[in-house]
C-alpha cells in the first residue's frame, strides 16, 4: 500500500494481550494507514499473533522480525527506514488510541509546515489546553513529518532510549527549523514501561546520556522574570518572542505578571507558547511581603534560578543580584547561535 497517508510503527517485544489491544484499536481508529510492526524476538505466542494480524491486513501491514530484543529505539529506527508515507507515527505496543486520534495532528501539520513532531494528549498526562510547544516527544505516541526524518534521520541509539534520546531528537529537529508540539484532541492512553536490566547499568546509561546531551547542546538555564505594572500586552508579546527562542534551546522561564496583564495574556493565547515558558499572576491586592514569598517559593523549587528584571533600568524588587532583560537576550543569542 504505497499511497498510505501515514505509516504507523509499533515495536513489539512480548506482552501479547496488551499488544493485541493496541493493534485492534489502531486498526479500527487509523484509516488510510499502513502498519509497520517490528517484532524484537518475541516468544512464540506473540509471534503467531503478530503474523495473524499481518496476514489479515495484507498490504496494509509490514511485519519485520529480529531474533533478539534489539531495544525500542533500534526497532523504531528500523521501522522508520521501511516507511514511505508522508507522515510517520510511532507508538508503544501498550498504547491505546481513541477514535479520530490522528485527525487534529495531521490537520495541524498540514496547516503549519514548521511542525515536525506532533504529540496527541496522553492519559495519564498534563491537561492539553491548546497547541503548545514541548521539550520533547513521547514514545507513547508521536507523529513525525517525513521531511524531518529525511533531514535528521532517526533516534540516536547511543543514548538512553528514553528522555535524553527524545530531547536530542527534538533539538536536532529544532536545529533544522522544525518544532515539536502537543495538539489537543482525543486522548491516547499509555502505560509506563517496566525498565529492563540492572538498576546500576540503567543509572550508568542515564548519566552517560545526560553528559553526551549536555556536551552536544549545552545546559539550559532557569530564569524568573518580574514584569512590573504598566507593561502593555504588545511589549510582553515581544519579550515572549525572545523567551520562546531560549525555551527551544533548553532554557526555562517563569514570568511574574500583574494580575490584569496576566488576564490579557491568557485571553490572547500567550499562556501556551512553550511548556518551559510559564506565566504566574501576582495577586491583585497582595502586599509586597506576599509577593516576595511567591518569588522565594518559585526560586526554591528550582535552585540556581536567576532573577531577571523584564524592563531595563528597573531594579528587581526582591533580589540584589539579577540580570537585565538586555543581558538575558544576549544569553539567548549565544545559545541560539
Amino acid at each position: 500500500m504505497n499511497d498510505a497517508i501515514i505509516d504507523v510503527i509499533i515495536p513489539v517485544w512480548n506482552r501479547p494481550e496488551e499488544t493485541r489491544n493496541c493493534l485492534v484499536n489502531l486498526i479500527n481508529h487509523t484509516p488510510n494507514a499502513r502498519f509497520i510492526i517490528v517484532d524484537c524476538g518475541s516468544e512464540r505466542d506473540t509471534e503467531r499473533m503478530l503474523q495473524e494480524f499481518a496476514d489479515g491486513l495484507d498490504e496494509r501491514a509490514l511485519l519485520m522480525r529480529d531474533d533478539s530484543n534489539i531495544g525500542f529505539v533500534r526497532a523504531a529506527n528500523r521501522g522508520f527506514q521501511s516507511s514511505t508515507a508522508p507522515f510517520l507515527a510511532l507508538l508503544r505496543s501498550t498504547s491505546i488510541v481513541s477514535a479520530r486520534w490522528l485527525d487534529p495532528l495531521l490537520q495541524y501539520a498540514q496547516e503549519h509546515p514548521e511542525a515536525g513532531i506532533l504529540l496527541p494528549c496522553l492519559d495519564p498526562g498534563d491537561p492539553c489546553a491548546g497547541p503548545c510547544e514541548v521539550e520533547s516527544g513521547s514514545f507513547a505516541a508521536m507523529v513525525i513529518r517525513r521531511e524531518l526524518y529525511r533531514e535528521i534521520g532517526g533516534f540516536d541509539e547511543s543514548l538512553d532510549g528514553g528522555v535524553w534520546c527524545l530531547k536530542d531528537f527534538t533539538r536536532r529537529a529544532c536545529a533544522k527549523g522544525y518544532l515539536t508540539l502537543q495538539v489537543p484532541g482525543p486522548l491516547v492512553s499509555h502505560q509506563e514501561e517496566v525498565p529492563l536490566g540492572s538498576e546500576l547499568r540503567r543509572r550508568e546509561t542515564l548519566q552517560r546520556s545526560m553528559a553526551a546531551f549536555r556536551e552536544r547542546w549545552g545546559e539550559g538555564g532557569s530564569y524568573l522574570l518580574h514584569v512590573p505594572k504598566g507593561v502593555e500586552l504588545e511589549l510582553l508579546r515581544q519579550k515572549l518572542d525572545w523567551l520562546l527562542q531560549g525555551a527551544r534551546h533548553g532554557d526555562s522561564y517563569t514570568l511574574l505578571l500583574p494580575h490584569g496583564l496576566n488576564q490579557a495574556a491568557q485571553q490572547s493565547g500567550l499562556s501556551c507558547l512553550h511548556e518551559n515558558v510559564k506565566l504566574v499572576p501576582l495577586p491583585r491586592m497582595a502586599w509586597d511581603g506576599m509577593k516576595r514569598r511567591i518569588y522565594e517559593k518559585l526560586v526554591a523549587q528550582r535552585p540556581g534560578t536567576m532573577p531577571v528584571t523584564a524592563v531595563d533600568g528597573l531594579p528587581f524588587p526582591w533580589s540584589e543580584r539579577y540580570l537585565s532583560f538586555s543581558e538575558l537576550t544576549e544569553r539567548i543569542k549565544a545559545r541560539v547561535h
